[in-house]
């Protein structure tokens, strides 16, 4: 039970009158009556303050991080007394729309529905729905705590895919590769169309210029069925941030979106996130129904602060993966150690896969490097960021001898530069 403001006001009454006691002795009798009538009629209201509210949550149980989605909160009140309920709810992340009040008569419900938002992939569960209502006399709000299991699964926000065309038609994603043919370099037959000059004498199909008695080329496009699995290191500098979101996170939304890309391709896609043990391992394979696999079996997978073992993961992916493949490398790397473990993983890799290793730049390192010096020993970090970039140069120098596809990427630029290199892979037909 909580009192009310206007209980507060009410014991205000019998203060001010008890200050005029001091001056006239004959007031305490006055004090205490009123006293005495306020305890009576507050311990009343405080026993007809009845009431039972039984409490339900409907929300979606899939959602995107920082989307806001629609809860609601249906009340029923199996009493004889009607209500006047405020309600509150314990949500994951950000609520907008609540408390609010809602008139409950006896044996009725009422729905009230507000938005919320999370920022954080992963399951959720809400709290507890909060209730209250006011007394008859308003001197007295009880308050309730209602139990009810509610949980949410967020997965990465997918928003941003139709921005690069992914909801097209598969003929429109192959479009920016057929542009980068090289002559005579595809072999998985297309279709058949009418002769273009220009068009190999060989790609003529002159059975169907027979029928047809004009000249009909066949058209190839780029092999499909291929592997393209990703390596994706959820150790502790990716626990590290850019803009709000952990390099992690914005490695595994680069590959999902690739992902897609590589789907609507024709392509087979696994994943193995990895860190000092391996955390999740998602076979390749085809389909549809595979980006959602992907997403559901990285959905709660988080950067830990744990060392990265490369050779641990390039050991299961071995024995697992038989086929070539392409096999992108997403992480960060900023010590000798590090990056002489990447450097053996690239070289074991290359025998029979083609590496990609994808380095996410240190925005930090780079804003010293670059940004006005405004004290002089801001000169002395200047130098220790150049030479660092200095060496990293040079170890992404010695990957690319190693035969892997290097990309230094800045996080915020990841995605486009992801997708570039496959289309890349897909026209040289380097896979």
């Amino acid at each position: 039970m909580i009192p009310t403001r206007r209980l507060v006001l009410l014991l205000t009454v019998p203060l001010v009158t008890a200050i005029g006691v001091y001056f006239l002795d004959g007031l305490i009798v006055l004090v205490l009556a009123l006293d005495l009538v306020i305890a009576i009629v507050a311990a009343a209201d405080l026993l007809l303050n009845l009431g039972v509210v039984v409490a339900t949550r409907e929300a979606g149980r899939v959602q995107s991080v920082g989307r806001p989605f629609e809860v609601t909160v249906e009340l029923a009140n199996p009493g004889r007394r009607a209500l006047l309920v405020e309600v509150e709810d314990d949500a994951p992340g950000e609520r907008d729309g609540l408390p609010v009040a809602v008139d409950l008569p006896s044996g009725r419900r009422a729905a009230v529905s507000y938005e919320a938002r999370i920022d954080r992939r992963g399951e959720h569960h809400f709290g507890n729905v909060i209730v209250r209502w006011t007394s008859p006399l308003g001197l007295w709000q009880r308050q309730r705590h209602l139990e009810v299991d509610t949980s949410v699964r967020v997965y990465p926000d997918f928003g941003a895919l139709r921005q690069y065309g992914l909801s097209a038609p598969a003929g429109s994603q192959r479009a920016p590769v057929r542009a980068r043919r090289r002559p005579g370099g595809e072999n998985e037959f297309e279709r058949l169309r009418p002769y273009v000059a220009g068009d190999p004498y060989r790609h003529i199909d002159w059975k169907a210029t027979a029928r047809r008695r004009q000249f009909i080329s066949r058209e190839f496009g780029q092999e499909s069925n291929q592997n393209v699995v990703f390596l994706l290191d959820a150790g502790r500098l990716m626990t590290g941030t850019s803009d709000g979101l952990t390099l992690f996170d914005r490695a595994l939304n680069s590959a999902l979106m690739m992902a897609h890309v590589a789907l609507k391709h024709g392509d087979r896609v696994g994943m193995l996130v990895f860190d000092s043990e391996v955390r999740a391992w998602l076979p390749p394979a085809s389909g549809s129904k595979s980006a959602h696999r992907l997403i559901r079996g990285t959905y709660d997978v988080f950067a830990r602060e744990e060392e990265p073992d490369y050779a641990l993961a390039f050991r299961y992916l071995g024995q697992r993966l038989r086929s070539r493949s392409l096999v992108v490398l997403l992480t960060t790397v900023v010590d000798e150690v590090n990056a002489n473990m990447a450097d053996a993983v690239v070289s074991g890799l290359a025998r029979r896969h083609l590496p990609m290793v994808v380095w996410l730049r240190d925005q930090d390192v780079d804003h010293m490097l670059h940004a006005p010096a405004a004290a002089p020993v801001d000169h002395y970090g200047r130098g220790a960021a150049a030479e660092l970039l200095t060496w990293r140069e040079a170890a992404l120098g010695k990957l690319r001898q190693r035969g892997a596809l290097v990309l230094d990427a800045d996080p915020e630029e990841l995605t486009p530069g992801l997708l570039g290199r496959y289309l890349e892979v897909k026209a040289r037909r380097l896979l």
